[in-house]
């Protein structure tokens, strides 16, 4: 049976994620997995010429609990001589400044603080003290919300300046190692709190897998995140090779070959997502949807085109299909208003264009839901793309069946005999290119609650002449 300190020295030599020199950044809150990682970055000195810092983020969210597990680390350090940075970051504001939730605005101040330190001591990297248990919560996360194998990788051992020597324990291991080094560790109330979603998973959904269904579901996911992160770098080669071998690229438009047909469909859909955002200039925004889309070019006449976002286009040629941006059409989408929000939980409220809107993720209690033409409720657990409030571009879609069916938008307005300007004039709820709902008309088909729903995005907008 291998003690901790062998699977980590094990799993830091296969991975190479600290080498001679290296000056790192470790993130220590308090908690246990933090301070296993910081007695376990002392044993890998022995082994290893590195030095490090213990870095303090203080969120300022939980008073005289937060000051105490500062001044827990700040002794953890004194008495092992290893040098320690404090800052402290009002996350509670910043969430509110910024649109996001706690959860989010906290991770985000933690990153930019080790950033500033690392840069501070002149240091080469991160040191995350993520485990299994936290790749097991973050596989899960990605495959509800929606993702694919970049997604499902999970946490990376390594990931630019950022690697995780804990990634080979799962969080009992951990806890037994502190035991039985009789090392003490600080417990964050708020891990406790199931109002944060990785607390819902650890609790509910990973708790009930390991206790119900398999005592070793979380290394059995890890393994898969570790088979899927090699499957993923595997895709990227062959995805690499196809580009340079079946890609006539230019200065402002690039032709994808038709040999590209023979290829199997996962790298035909790589190698237009490449094209895509290369013309872009921007990855954001793009999807599987978005590739498919090119896809079904190959059996449509040669000047057939597409409309994607940031004004690219896609158009059927005789020995291929074009891919360039549409320089007037992006002009145009990025001169068109498009508010972003970011629900989270608590009323949150933002207004434009004379209308005010009022927005918040609450639990789904399972009473009926009123008809309402100007508050809404939708099932945010499936929401998968940022939530904005725009009007309508190239390739929107919403859902008119509740089997699952979508219309194209630009129909799915004609049907109803809505006159060209006032469609133009439309605001619209949406993610990506999926209509949630066109505001004084009807919502997605799709996103309507369920008795699955856990969690409701609830929208009300006033103003103007809007109104119940």
């Amino acid at each position: 049976m291998w003690t901790a300190e062998e699977k980590v020295r094990e799993f830091v030599d296969k991975f190479v994620l600290i080498k001679d020199g290296d000056v790192l950044a470790a993130g220590i809150s308090g908690g246990a997995d933090s301070v296993c990682l910081f007695y376990l970055l002392i044993e890998l000195q022995k082994w290893r010429k590195f030095r490090f810092v213990a870095v303090h983020v203080n969120h300022e969210l939980r008073g005289e609990e937060a000051c105490k597990d500062e001044k827990f680390v700040e002794n953890l350090c004194m008495e092992n001589g290893i040098p320690f940075r404090s800052v402290h970051r009002n996350v509670g504001e910043m969430a509110s400044q910024m649109g996001l939730s706690t959860e989010e605005a906290g991770r985000k101040a933690r990153y930019e603080v080790f950033e500033e330190v690392l840069r501070e001591v002149n240091g080469t990297k991160i040191v995350l003290a993520h485990h299994q248990d936290d790749q097991a919560e973050t596989m899960i996360h990605h495959l509800a919300r929606g993702t694919g194998i970049t997604g499902l990788c999970g946490l990376k051992p390594a990931s630019g300046n950022r690697i995780r020597p804990l990634l080979c324990l799962k969080r009992n291991e951990i806890e037994e190692y502190l035991k039985e080094k009789g090392i003490e560790w600080q417990t964050d109330s708020t891990n406790l709190d199931d109002t944060y979603t990785r607390n819902k998973i650890r609790h509910h959904v990973v708790s009930y897998l390991c206790k119900e269904i398999n005592p070793e579901t979380v290394s059995h996911m890890a393994q898969t995140a570790e088979e899927l992160r090699e499957t993923e770098e595997l895709l990227q080669v062959l995805t690499k090779e196809r580009v340079d071998r079946m890609v006539e690229r230019h200065s402002d438009y690039g032709i994808i070959s038709e040999q590209l047909r023979e290829e199997p469909g996962i790298l035909q859909r790589r190698v237009f997502l490449e094209e895509i955002k290369r013309a872009a200039g921007s990855s954001k925004d793009f999807t599987r949807t978005h590739a498919e889309d090119v896809e079904k070019l190959w059996t449509k006449q040669v000047g057939k085109k597409i409309m994607l976002p940031c004004g690219v286009t896609a158009c059927r040629e005789y020995h291929g299909i074009r891919i360039e941006k549409d320089q007037k059409q992006s002009e145009k989408e990025e001169a068109e208003p498009c508010i972003c929000l970011k629900p989270q939980e608590g009323a949150q409220e933002i207004s434009f264009d004379g209308l005010t809107v009022s927005y918040q993720i609450i639990p789904n209690d399972f009473a009926q839901i009123p008809e309402k033409k100007y508050t809404k409720w939708l099932d945010y657990d499936i929401i998968k793309d940022n939530v904005v409030i725009r009007h309508r571009k190239p390739g929107d879609r919403i859902g008119v069946l509740h089997s699952g069916g979508s219309k194209k938008l630009k129909d799915y307005l004609i049907d109803r005999k809505i006159p060209q300007k006032e469609r133009d004039a439309l605001w619209l709820l949406a993610a990506g290119q999926e209509i949630l709902w066109i505001i004084g008309d009807r919502i997605s088909e799709k996103y309507k609650v369920t008795n699955n729903t856990r969690q409701i995005l609830h929208i009300q907008i006033k103003g103007g002449t809007i109104h119940e």
